[in-house]
């Protein structure tokens, strides 16, 4: 799909740190103060790589009423609550995804047959 391994976090916009506000006390006349701590997404690393965005939880699961995937001729665009996403892709990557869709395919249709048969 894409030769991009690595991805920057958008949690800490790829700096590996996150700032908070701290309130200050009412009784101290000091402002507020920052916090700087590490992303816990990234875990200061500033990137996600591809193993790492697959193996995670997924932030948001949508019906199939809700998301549906479209492929376009040199673009994939999927229309989610609402609104169009599209993401430019030449053939090449248009193949991958559609061949990695395939195995994923094949691969769940197998876990189904062992879940109805166990």
């Amino acid at each position: 799909m894409s030769k991009i391994t690595a991805f920057k976090c958008h949690n800490c916009n790829g700096m590996g740190r996150v700032s908070y506000e701290a309130p200050a006390d009412e009784d101290a006349d000091l402002g507020a103060s920052i916090i700087s701590r590490p992303c816990e997404v990234c875990n200061g690393s500033r990137v996600l790589t591809k193993a790492e965005l697959m193996s995670r939880p997924a932030d948001v699961t949508f019906s199939p009423e809700e998301f549906l995937p479209i492929p376009l001729t040199g673009s994939f665009r999927v229309y989610i609550d609402g609104k169009i996403y599209q993401r430019k892709m030449t053939s090449r990557q248009l193949f991958k995804l559609a061949n990695y869709a395939l195995q994923v395919a094949l691969e769940t249709q197998n876990y189904e047959k062992i879940d109805q048969n166990g």
